[in-house]
């Protein structure tokens, strides 16, 4: 009898269940992971600002002093070249002055009167970071440094950038140049929708033209992380004595594009482990919100025994997943100072890998068992 009630149960869930759309609607954060154990939130970053965002689900997981203006270094030159594209053709010539190669600081090395095209430049800046490039870049297109930083500014004020302005196009320290994380997101965002950009801020290595005497100019991306970490597809790191280690970095995995931007990182290539510690939360850590959301089939990030890990469908997985849980599916709160709650209580969890169902019907069975507390007698 219990058995039959049981089954009549499941058959009304089931009905809920193929009725919900594909894609749930964003979790509030931080939330449980894929086992079910509780989250203990984003993990400590050496970066004195930063933000961590989901573009899979539009969410921002996780930030800190993300709206505070600071000094940017070179990630600068993301705008520099979005500015470019949109108001230049790659393949025209821009000659090189006096006072774009006596620039200073990371070069790649032009010299006074070559004529380079605009292509090799915003290569140069991006992949080299090279200070001189985006000089010559500013001079070009802007007419002069002063008359570019105004076209920056603009782009910046379109784009909804209200923390930023900028004075030169390389993010050499300067009075007045600053950002702010969720800035810096705005515009990385918008260079990564840019083909151009998003292939270029991808390319490990690039080849300059030769210089006029013939010595031959070539260049590693200064974004390491791009050889050593999973999925990362750009974008642009910074450093002056005044902004420290800067770094907006995007990478995707399994669908799911996140973007992590950190300021004033502390100690060796700290900006490059920074933002690894902040990828690997978003995407390991809270995996199952890009996972639901996409419509992908859920599989837990930790191996199991026999039988193999639980595949379902990802409506029927949200609802399952989030009733036990007692996760919310309302769309994240926005960001104010409302006091930290307390953590979480510790919960025992026994795991029963034998009773792990392999079909749909038996997935609804083993949950609702778990939830009403009664056994398979």
């Amino acid at each position: 009898m219990r058995r039959a009630v049981r089954l009549a149960v499941l058959a009304a869930l089931s009905t809920v269940l193929f009725a919900l759309p594909a894609s749930a609607t964003g979790f509030v954060f931080p939330i449980h992971n894929q086992d079910g154990f509780p989250h203990e939130g984003p993990p400590p970053v050496t970066a004195s600002a930063w933000i961590v965002y989901d573009e899979l689900t539009d969410s921002v997981l996780a930030d800190r002093s993300a709206d505070t203006p600071r000094p940017m270094a070179s990630i600068t030159k993301i705008m520099t070249v979005v500015v470019a594209l949109e108001n230049g053709s790659l393949e025209e010539g821009v000659l090189i002055s006096e006072d774009a190669a006596a620039t200073g600081g990371q070069e790649i090395g032009l010299v006074a009167g070559e004529t380079v095209s605009l292509g090799s430049l915003v290569r140069a800046a991006l992949i080299r970071s090279g200070n001189d490039a985006a000089a010559a870049i500013a001079e070009h297109i802007g007419g002069s440094i002063d008359g570019f930083a105004r076209m920056m500014n603009e782009r910046a004020a379109e784009l909804g950038m209200d923390n930023t302005h900028f004075v030169n196009p390389h993010g050499l320290d300067a009075t007045g140049h600053y950002s702010s994380p969720r800035d810096m997101l705005i515009v990385g965002r918008h260079a990564m929708s840019l083909p151009a950009f998003a292939e270029i801020a991808r390319a490990r290595m690039m080849v300059f033209p030769d210089s006029p005497t013939g010595a031959p100019r070539s260049a590693s991306n200064t974004n390491r992380i791009l050889n050593t970490y999973d999925g990362v597809i750009g974008v642009k790191t910074g450093e002056t004595p005044r902004a420290g280690l800067t770094y907006v970095g995007a990478a995707e995995r399994h669908g799911r594009r996140v973007f992590a931007v950190v300021f004033n990182s502390i100690g060796q290539r700290a900006h490059l482990s920074d933002a690894v510690a902040l990828f690997d939360w978003a995407f390991l850590d809270l995996s199952i919100n890009g996972t639901l959301y996409a419509g992908i089939p859920f599989q837990p990030s930790s191996p199991r025994v026999e039988p193999p890990p639980l595949l379902v469908e990802a409506a029927a997985e949200t609802f399952v997943h989030t009733t036990a849980q007692g996760l919310s599916g309302d769309p994240p709160s926005p960001p104010g100072d409302e006091p930290i709650p307390a953590p979480p209580p510790v919960i025992d969890i026994t795991r029963h890998p034998d009773l792990a169902p392999r079909s749909l019907t038996s997935t609804f069975t083993y949950w609702l068992g778990l939830m009403t507390g009664a056994d398979d007698g």
